[in-house]
């Protein structure tokens, strides 16, 4: 299987790319809803971005305007930090010379991307430049609250047109304000809050520190994922845990590099498919896998054996072998939340009682993950349960026991939720028996060819529509 680029590193590139000090060339760029929502709003703070789409060709990308024009003519160079002195003064770039100027907020949609909804909020406060956000319905059910929160601390101000239903939509404006040097964040509904700061931060112009009001914060490889593309842009930014057992974050102020660079494939998007190899028996394998990330799919390479399948990593290319017989796990995927609904669909399969804890963050994704796992197992007739902590034990049946359980004859439909991630995981249970997904376009928000992708790899025909 040929994976397109990573969504998580689509996004964190496309972003530093646009605040960069000189063009950056970036290839393997994924093309699908959530990078092309992030591309459009880039585009309309003043970047340039083309070809967009890619069509498999390198995409090049200028820079907004006149952010680092100190740092050039101070004739300095820009990993001293030394010409963003008269950054350093200001409040945000509002102050600087030569900010985009925009009289009328700049309209920036979001969809369901979380990158999108966060990321660019911290960027435009630090920018200086006014923005209103749209977004589809269900993004007022994700958590964005603690980011907007963080963002006061730093001079802005938010405004919903109907706080009674959510944010959604919402506009956010800077104020003149002291830059504070720390600032906190609750990071228990999402690790991107504190990328999203992490990634603006370079712009303030002063060192700025990052604290977590509480100890937990889910997804810490996306938060290290962050830090590895700032300090490929030259930019030091570390982390660290404290005493009372909270987190921090530092970052010093600095150009960042424009870059030329390549984006791995998304290794969370190849479970499903590697996940199919161990239902119904049969080897897939994935190139270009890298020897060392910080995409959390890696953990593919530890999850899978935990359910009996074979796996080996050489010469780039990453191969699992399943023969159609799972055993039970006990997970704690606190950390690996993206993967938890193709790790369910395995459970589902194995022979046994699954454990999988650390989930709660679950219920802040693209839907409430963990109650439609729940719901859509229960549909299958598969007995599982959520935990007062907000686990999920799962009863697996065997595939070769559920034929005589279920009828097949009649397609089951089964729900998406408008999430990519329920979306592929209602084909893998489409492997118990026949089934309809009612919204499979979902998969377009990081697998736009995913049914001619799962077809290849099952050796079925599909109907899509």
């Amino acid at each position: 299987m040929h994976l397109p680029g990573s969504k998580s590193l689509s996004a964190r590139e496309l972003l530093l790319s646009a605040i960069g000090d000189t063009d950056s060339r970036v290839e393997g760029l994924l093309y699908a809803r959530d990078t092309d929502l992030m591309v459009r709003a880039l585009q309309g703070l003043g970047a340039r971005i083309s070809p967009w789409p890619p069509a498999g060709n390198p995409v090049e990308i200028q820079p907004i305007p006149g952010l680092w024009e100190e740092t050039k003519q101070s004739g300095v160079s820009s990993n001293s930090g030394a010409g963003l002195e008269a950054l350093a003064s200001s409040d945000s770039l509002a102050n600087h010379p030569n900010p985009p100027e925009l009289e009328q907020p700049v309209q920036i949609e979001c969809g369901l991307a979380g990158t999108v909804m966060r990321f660019l909020p911290a960027l435009v406060v630090a920018l200086g430049v006014p923005a209103r956000f749209t977004a589809d319905a269900a993004a007022n059910k994700r958590p964005l609250r603690g980011l907007l929160e963080a963002l006061a601390s730093l001079g802005a101000n938010w405004e919903s047109d109907d706080p009674l239903d959510g944010i959604f939509p919402f506009t956010i404006n800077s104020r003149r304000g002291d830059v504070p040097e720390v600032i906190t964040v609750d990071t228990a509904a999402s690790s991107q809050f504190v990328s999203a700061l992490l990634l603006s931060a370079p712009l303030w112009g002063k060192p700025l520190t990052i604290r977590c009001k509480t100890p937990v914060v889910p997804s810490l490889p996306h938060i290290q994922m962050t830090l590895e593309a700032l300090s490929l842009r030259g930019i030091n930014a570390t982390g660290s845990i404290q005493s009372d057992g909270t987190w921090q974050w530092r970052v010093e102020p600095d150009s960042v590099f424009g870059q030329d660079l390549a984006i791995e494939p998304d290794l969370s998007n190849a479970g499903p498919f590697l996940a199919a190899a161990g239902i119904i028996g049969g080897v897939v394998s994935v190139p270009g896998w890298p020897a060392h990330t910080s995409q959390v799919g890696d953990l593919w390479r530890q999850i899978l054996p935990q359910f009996g399948m074979q796996v080996r990593h050489r010469c780039g290319v990453f191969t699992a072998r399943g023969t159609g017989v799972l055993r039970a796990v006990s997970l704690d995927c606190s950390q690996c939340g993206e993967l938890v609904p193709t790790i369910a669909a395995l459970a589902a399969h194995a022979s046994g009682v699954s454990h999988l804890e650390g989930l709660s963050h679950l219920r802040g994704h693209e839907t409430d993950r963990l109650n439609a796992l729940y719901q859509e197992l229960q549909k299958l007739g598969i007995r599982c349960a959520i935990t007062p902590e907000d686990g999920l034990e799962i009863i697996g049946i065997p595939r070769t026991q559920l034929g005589a359980r279920l009828p097949s004859d009649q397609p089951l439909m089964m729900r998406a939720y408008e999430d990519h991630r329920m979306a592929t995981f209602a084909a893998l249970m489409g492997l118990y028996r026949t089934i309809q997904i009612d919204d499979i376009g979902a998969t377009t928000k990081t697998l736009p060819d995913f049914p001619q992708m799962w077809a290849q790899v099952i050796g079925a025909p599909h109907e899509s529509t």
